[in-house]
């Protein structure tokens, strides 16, 4: 097995390899990995198992629309601002996989208090812990561990969302040399109205290869300042116990000593930020729908209609089964990939994405069903479902739209496949040069017609072995879908997000599909069959559906669905030429 630094388990798929030491064995729980780490987890815990001494009010921060400073005291004295801050600097130091398991019950307990922990530790802190100087961390660390300052992570513009390279806020060197200048706005900033310190992005001219070219930079500002100016908060949607708010930098002076990182690299202090925070988004969401399919439940065995249960019903039977299914993989990829994040030796950037994407979409679908199945009760206060539809719709939002991420996976995954077939087209152009290449490209694609070139190497007991050979065979698909789509479309490929979309599609179900299959593996090798039947009967539900999905994206990708593709395009250019909805009024003149 190949080793795993720098290797992506969903990379490798869009080539038709397997890293299966990425994902398999599946990740031992951390009360065997470090019990010192899962005690401090588990009182963590158990405080907001006492809703924080008492004083998590879900509808009071709905209605007032903010956290109120007794509660923000009660998250830093039982250690939540500190979870992500060395223990050197005040904090508990928590792994990856223990703030991710934190994470996951603070978010489920409330949304705007998972918002608030996650912008605070996962974003403003993180931002310091990765990349902060030793006198930075110094200064600002212990504030933040202890909650005496709030941190902020201020990326987004009115015009720019997860789009690091091109914000357009500015900063230039003052003449002394001794200050940034920024000017700018960013816009939805969580705890940005009350923040000590915010990690921010701003566009700084800088010499590359010999020419002078913007490129961002991060800085830390220290509000309040001069210059600096919180232009108003949202009210929202959902989470509207946390804020967002808009901040104005005008001729804002930054010391040179508060950049963060290096001049002109902000983009990579951004990137690696926002994986962290997806993978927070991921343990969140997970936590979520959790929480609302046990609500889901106990609702429709207690509400009777038709003389009946609602469980009784084969429809709400359907509804929860394929929640729990999706949500046992959900919470499969979650063990996977905070691992990852805490090994810290893999490229996990995709697959932080891919669960993100992957939970967000489902817990907004949990929500929507626990508001159909309650009814009249869903639609309405004091009845906490809607409330619940509301703070769930901002997760496809947050740290990249669920449709940017998608394209991000993708063309992340098709680099390699085509490159490879850019060395083919290459070689075509003076063909017995290079023959050699080209024969053992034909070779390839005739083994490939012929058997599966995707081989899933690791032992599986035999309930899940037609799992195998569908993973191996959708894999081996992907590739082939791949390759196609690069040879159609070369260059433009860029520009088919419907095409890029099936894609991602197809890789999120199989990474998904692959750390379902794993843990259900571990658990079966602990457990024994007969004690894990219910587990066993999830992982088959996945991973039916699952490849039920694989191959409607597959249909979508056949080269006779273009022409729908184009009647789409050309449909949605009569919208934008009509300005709107063009046909006739179905009734009147």
């Amino acid at each position: 097995m190949p080793d795993i630094k720098g290797l992506s388990f969903t990379k490798g798929l869009f080539s038709g390899q397997i890293y299966e030491n990425l994902v398999f064995p599946y990740p031992k729980k951390l009360d065997e990995t470090n019990h010192t780490e899962s005690k401090v987890v588990r009182k963590l815990l158990y405080a907001i198992e006492t809703k924080l001494d008492g004083l998590i009010d879900s509808e009071k921060f709905d209605e007032e629309e903010t956290i109120s400073d007794d509660v923000i005291e009660a998250l830093a004295k039982h250690g939540f601002l500190g979870m992500t801050i060395p223990k050197a600097y005040g904090g508990l130091e928590l792994s990856s996989r223990a703030y991710a398991r934190v994470f996951e019950s603070a978010a489920a307990l409330d949304a705007s208090i998972g918002v608030f922990i996650g912008v605070h530790c996962g974003l403003g802190s993180k931002a310091i812990v990765l990349y902060g100087s030793d006198e930075q961390k110094s200064k600002w660390l212990p504030k933040l561990a202890t909650g005496e300052v709030l941190g902020a992570y201020a990326l987004t513009e009115p015009d720019i969302g997860s789009d690091a390279q091109h914000i357009k806020a500015t900063a230039t060197i003052s003449d002394d040399g001794k200050h940034w200048i920024l000017n700018g706005t960013k816009l939805w900033i969580g705890n940005g109205h009350r923040a000590g310190v915010i990690a921010t992005f701003a566009q700084t001219d800088v010499l590359r290869e010999g020419k002078r070219v913007q490129r961002p930079t991060a800085f830390l500002i220290e509000p309040p300042t001069p210059g600096f100016e919180v232009a108003g908060t949202f009210r929202k949607l959902g989470i509207r116990g946390s804020t967002q708010a808009q901040l104005e930098y005008k001729d804002l002076k930054v010391p040179v000593e508060n950049v963060l990182g290096e001049v002109g690299k902000g983009f990579r202090v951004a990137v690696h930020v926002l994986n962290a925070g997806r993978l927070t988004l991921l343990a969140g969401c997970t936590g979520g729908t959790k929480a609302l399919i046990t609500q889901m439940s106990q609702y429709a065995d207690n509400r009777v209609q038709f003389g009946s249960p609602l469980s009784e019903f084969e429809i709400t039977q359907r509804k929860i089964s394929g929640l729990t299914a999706d949500a046992y993989a959900s919470d499969s990829m979650l063990g996977v990939i905070s691992t990852l994040a805490t090994d810290n030796e893999s490229d996990w950037s995709l697959e932080a994405a891919i669960g993100k994407v992957f939970a967000s979409d489902l817990v907004w679908k949990a929500a929507d069903e626990m508001v159909q199945i309650a009814g009249g009760r869903g639609f309405v206060k004091p009845y906490p479902y809607e409330r619940q539809l509301r703070d769930s719709r901002i997760n496809r939002i947050f740290e990249g739209a669920n449709e940017i991420l998608r394209v991000f996976i993708a063309l992340n995954g098709i680099q390699n496949p085509a490159e490879q077939l850019k060395g083919v087209a290459d070689a075509l152009r003076e063909p017995m040069r290079n023959w050699g290449l080209l024969s053992d490209y034909a070779f390839s694609k005739v083994k490939n017609a012929f058997t599966s070139s995707a081989k899933l190497e690791v032992e599986l007991h035999p309930s899940l072995e037609v799992h195998r050979e569908y993973f191996e065979k959708h894999t081996s698909q992907l590739k082939a879908a791949t390759e196609a789509a690069i040879i159609r479309h070369k260059n433009s490929i860029i520009h088919r997000q419907l095409i890029i979309e099936r894609l991602a599609n197809i890789a999120i179900e199989l990474f998904a599909r692959a750390c379902t299959i794993s843990r259900t593996q571990s658990l079966i090798e602990q457990h024994g069959v007969a004690h894990v039947e219910r587990e066993i009967d999830l992982c088959n539900l996945f991973c039916v559906e699952s490849g039920r999905r694989v191959r409607r994206e597959r249909e979508l990708l056949a080269e006779n669905e273009s022409l729908t593709d184009d009647l789409r395009r050309k449909v949605a250019r009569h919208v934008k030429e009509a300005n709107g909805y063009f046909p006739d009024d179905a009734i009147l003149r």
